[in-house]
């Protein structure tokens, strides 16, 4: 897991781009034979500002609106009920599949402005986005609150998190409350350690594929550990922790030390000796950043 950082005009944006389409669907929503309750939600999406507020609510307002929806609308919930359908097929999911394609303010321009390199679920795979003459490509874009059960958060800004497609379908619409938001994280949310089995570095110059030799353990939410089946999913690197504890045998510090002699920063000798980033903010920017930062610290190598 790694964190995504807000980028406060993109969510003015959204929430001023977003909410004249939401508007618009719902006072084209036909009252006639509907429902007192449906009716009444209607209503009070159209009150005040309501509609901004659902759409730039951050993680813990989320939950309140979460918890006033069930109270208020139960329906609302209850996937294959009128109020859940007409919320999403006339209103937020509706206005969800036309952003998606949408080529002034839509997917592609909310995902490109957004900056990630990489699922900030795994931190495992690309997740770069191509718009040009010759085509388009961008990453999946999960929502952390499923959108089949909360329909009114489809366009909610905080629950619109760009992911792999792994990450994205091994989710799906699964429902834990105590999942960590990505707008979440901070540093210390997850944390990748080395296990030996009885080895040293001199071991490892000896034997240095020997992957028996060590495990890779990984503390943090447990939720989002198992959901997204990290530890099992990052015992396929173990090649990437043996190539640090590698170059922790061979780069002494006197080694590290020599080259910060030639103007080099210490971000810019951890990208040359280990091809990725060290600091918290440009985690994002190549996968396996947050595995690679950990071990290195852990081996006195940052």
């Amino acid at each position: 897991m790694i964190g995504i950082r807000l980028n406060q005009e993109l969510l003015d944006k959204h929430t001023s781009k977003i909410s004249v389409k939401i508007r618009n669907n719902v006072n084209n929503v036909d009252r006639e034979g509907l429902d007192e309750n449906i009716v009444s939600c209607l209503e009070y999406l159209l009150i005040d500002t309501n509609i901004e507020k659902i759409l730039k609510a951050d993680t813990r307002e989320l939950k309140t609106i979460i918890s006033y929806f069930r109270e208020n609308y139960p329906d609302s919930t209850n996937n294959g009920s009128a109020l859940n359908t007409i919320l999403r097929k006339r209103i937020f999911e509706r206005e969800y599949t036309n952003w998606s394609t949408r080529t002034t303010y839509g997917a592609y321009y909310f995902v490109k402005a957004l900056g990630l390199n990489s699922c900030p679920y795994c931190n495992r795979n690309y997740t770069f986005v191509i718009d040009s003459d010759n085509g388009k490509l961008r990453p999946e874009i999960d929502h952390f609150y499923p959108k089949s059960i909360y329909p009114f958060l489809a366009m909610s800004f905080y629950n619109l998190i760009p992911s792999c497609s792994i990450c994205n379908h091994t989710k799906s619409d699964t429902e834990k409350e105590d999942l960590e938001n990505p707008y979440d994280v901070v540093d210390n949310s997850c944390r990748f350690t080395y296990k030996p089995k009885n080895v040293d570095f001199v071991a490892v110059e000896k034997e240095k594929y020997n992957f028996d030799s060590f495990e890779i353990g990984i503390s943090g939410n447990q939720s989002n550990i198992e959901l997204f089946k990290l530890e099992e999913l990052y015992k396929q690197h173990k090649d990437v922790v043996l190539e640090l504890l590698i170059k922790k045998a061979y780069y002494p510090d006197s080694y590290i030390t020599e080259l910060s002699k030639f103007g080099f920063s210490k971000d810019e000798i951890f990208r040359y000796l280990f091809s990725n980033y060290s600091q918290e903010d440009d985690l994002h920017k190549r996968p396996l950043s947050k595995l690679t930062r950990d071990i290195a610290k852990e081996l006195g190598l940052v």
